[in-house]
């Protein structure tokens, strides 16, 4: 896996910037198509890799070093499979996993009047229609929205928590996507999506009608920990240039390596990366708990992310600040931790329930 990985890293690289700037992986994404990267957790019976989530922190880490919208399009793609891989039917597995091991996948849940409260801010339409569904309506801020071939979509089929169903649903002509022009993660393939009258057959439903909160809320769960890792590979990245920048700078007959204020700022960077490393890996390793790790994990990932991207801004100067520079970059893709796969604010609850339960 690991030469897989340092491939597919070495061909983003390249582009990181192109990608970025356009806010579109271009060719890159037949790359990721074909180096075998998508079926980083299908299981090997259905033509996998058979990995699992520190395997995924791993492919994270690593390739948000580079590009942090590609490596958040990669963890987008394996929660759509972790959906279809806890909670399809044999059936189901058989259908779609073998597909996306080439073909991306997406879970749509945010819309427009509220994101992370799932339970009630979904008012996508699911009407049955006999031994079928028609999805009408909208969803917003769905990674993948361009480039998705497959969805897992949280429909309204009912009142209440348990008036939602998740639906496996195909590329067509009734899914239209706009891209979305967001500052951080560019070329994760955001967009809004519109469901104009989307048939799915009822044999498209994960688990059972109703059942769309616990699919939603268990698969986003566990891959809290690999989109933790992408906010571990920022900072990472970010101490790196600052190290490199500190050590040439000129400054004060000196650099600013020389200087006590700029070398506790890279210790402070250099040990709270060394913690959100140690808790995203062991966490990762042992699963005991992923609702609350993956908590603690982004929040701590976005701090340790931010601190990183602030302090190789600081370094850098004013050129730090320049647009398209790799600190101006991470300082916008830092930012984006808090809020993507579930704002800080939520976590903060989850943590608070576990305390206090």
């Amino acid at each position: 896996m690991q030469m897989m990985v340092d491939e597919l890293k070495s061909i983003v690289k390249e582009k990181a910037a192109e990608i970025d700037r356009n806010n579109d992986m271009g060719e890159v994404l037949d790359a990721v198509k074909n180096s075998g990267i998508l079926g980083l957790i299908i299981p090997e019976e259905y033509g996998g890799l058979g990995g699992d989530y520190y395997d995924a922190c791993v492919v994270a880490e690593e390739l948000a070093k580079v590009s942090a919208g590609v490596a958040h399009s990669i963890i987008v793609h394996s929660m759509a499979v972790d959906a279809v891989r806890l909670y399809g039917s044999e059936e189901q597995k058989e259908r779609y996993l073998p597909r996306l091991l080439k073909s991306i996948g997406t879970i749509a849940i945010t819309e427009g009047r509220g994101g992370s409260d799932v339970a009630g801010s979904v008012s996508l339409k699911a009407e049955k229609q006999g031994d079928a569904y028609t999805l009408s309506g909208s969803k917003t801020l769905i990674t993948n929205g361009t480039y998705a071939d497959v969805f897992i979509v949280v429909g309204r089929t009912g009142e209440g928590p348990k008036g939602l169903t998740a639906f496996i649903a195909e590329k067509s002509d009734g899914i239209k996507a706009s891209r979305i022009d967001l500052a951080g993660m560019r070329g994760s393939g955001l967009a809004s999506l519109q469901f104009e009258n989307v048939e799915v057959h009822e044999d498209s439903i994960l688990v059972k009608e109703g059942a769309g909160l616990k699919v939603a809320l268990g698969t986003l769960a566990p891959n809290r920990l690999p989109f933790s890792a992408i906010g571990l590979g920022i900072a990472e990245r970010c101490l790196e240039i600052s190290v490199e920048r500190a050590k040439k700078r000129k400054a004060f007959g000196g650099t600013l390596s020389d200087l006590q204020a700029v070398q506790f700022m890279l210790a402070d960077v250099a040990v709270e990366i060394e913690a959100l490393r140690r808790m995203i890996y062991d966490a990762a390793r042992n699963m005991s708990d992923p609702g609350y790790e993956g908590a603690v994990a982004k929040i701590l990932s976005a701090r340790v992310a931010k601190k990183a991207a602030d302090v190789a801004v600081e370094i850098f100067g004013g050129h730090g600040l320049l647009r398209g520079s790799e600190a101006e970059r991470a300082y916008r893709d830092a930012k984006t931790i808090e809020f993507a796969e579930g704002a800080t604010e939520v976590m903060k609850l989850l943590v608070a329930r576990k305390l206090l339960a």
